[in-house]
């Protein structure tokens, strides 16, 4: 019997396009269709009529367990729903529909979330797995047009059941119906699982993208901080480098109102795991402006103060946030606070982050919905920042 084992997921929302993700049990066809989703402005049968309009469909007849399917010719910020099908001599499967949207232009308001650690915290977990299925409950409830993950998806990323276990199952309901971004963290070993479940542009382990205002670059740290040199540096951190080259080029080429980066070490957290040979980067980001950087590595929530040149500076500062959200360790926290925390706790949480034209505005929201931090970032015309 075919059956779906992952997925569907959402992966690399564009303006126009969409990419459908999955697996089945064995080798099988793939098919993807589009629906019009129609809104019902009276009555109480909800916000959508039920989707039968058949827009677009994109297959592909070469026999595969994973699934990948790019559809196109979409508009943007708008509202679709999708079937999807498998087909192979032992039976047919579908599921569906559910529903995406595709990416608002620039000048247009969005949300996403961020959190990490769903498999990294597992050996320390005790509930069974519950805080996972928790965070993505709590992160649905939000709504966000994309999520974050700032690396350990998985415990052990050579493992192939570690991202069922960890990952895919506890967030199945989330990403149906949410685009996902991800870093790679030490737990995934750089396994070959990571690019065979990802649809990140090349070449994967460190790339960039542009959603509404916002420019997102992800970075490879386990790639600058080797495991073998762990916490030091191996020397590669400048020109030359492929990774640091393309972060320097990245940068100059993007025009967006806000820049935020993410990778998984960090380089500032008033707690174990800290890895200050990654501040060698700091001055790079200060250059080209560069307004958050969200990491984990450290299973805790933390936001520095606005940081520059190794000071606090409100004026042109780098808010750092550690967001170490599917788990808690208290005891990875040092004793007091570093001179660059502004805010720090050690609970289960994500971070909910709504973006405009002029403002960042930041939420940290524990396991059971409760707000716990929060702060806004404005920049104006001229580029000058207002934190409050």
């Amino acid at each position: 019997m075919l059956l779906i084992v992952k997925g569907p997921y959402l992966q690399r929302p564009t303006e126009n396009s969409m990419t459908i993700m999955w697996e089945t049990s064995d080798p099988a066809s793939s098919r993807v269709e589009i629906l019009l989703a129609e809104r019902i402005h009276s009555g109480h049968q909800g916000n959508y009529k039920k989707p039968e309009v058949v827009l677009t469909s994109v297959s592909n007849d070469n026999p595969s367990t994973i699934h990948l399917l790019r559809v196109t010719g979409l508009e943007p910020g708008t509202m679709y729903f999708y079937n999807i099908f498998s087909a192979n001599e032992h039976g047919e499967v579908q599921s569906g529909p559910y529903p995406f949207k595709t990416a608002v232009r620039r000048g247009e308001p969005f949300s996403f979330t961020v959190t990490s650690e769903t498999g990294g915290f597992s050996g320390f977990d005790l509930s069974d797995g519950l805080t996972n299925i928790n965070i993505f409950k709590q992160m649905q409830r939000y709504r966000p047009d994309l999520t974050l993950f700032i690396g350990d998806l998985v415990n052990d990323g050579d493992n192939y059941e570690d991202w069922e276990k960890y990952f895919f199952g506890p967030g199945g309901d989330f990403l149906i119906s949410t685009p996902f971004y991800s870093c790679l963290g030490n737990h995934e070993n750089n396994a070959s699982w990571y690019y065979d479940f990802f649809d990140f542009n090349s070449p994967k382990n460190y790339y960039s993208f542009d959603y509404g205002d916002v420019h997102f670059i992800c970075l490879d740290s386990t790639d600058f901080i080797k495991s073998e040199h762990y916490p030091a540096s191996s020397g590669n951190m400048s020109t030359g480098n492929d990774q640091y080259d393309f972060l320097i080029h990245d940068l100059q080429a993007s025009s967006a109102k806000w820049k935020i980066l993410f990778f998984h070490y960090p380089p500032y957290v008033s707690g174990g795991y800290q890895v200050e040979d990654l501040r060698q980067l700091c001055p790079v980001f200060e250059q080209y402006g560069v307004d958050l950087v969200f990491n984990s590595h450290t299973i805790v929530y933390e936001r520095s103060h606005p940081i520059r040149e190794g000071i606090v500076d409100f004026h042109d500062g780098i808010i750092y946030i550690v967001a170490g959200g599917a788990g808690a360790m208290p005891e990875w926290l040092l004793p007091k606070r570093e001179w660059h925390t502004s805010q720090s706790l050690a609970i289960p949480h994500f971070v909910q982050v709504v973006a405009t034209n002029d403002h960042l505005e930041l939420r940290a929201i524990d396991e059971e919905g409760r707000l716990f931090d929060k702060f806004t970032l404005r920049k104006d015309s001229d580029g000058n920042k207002t934190y409050f």
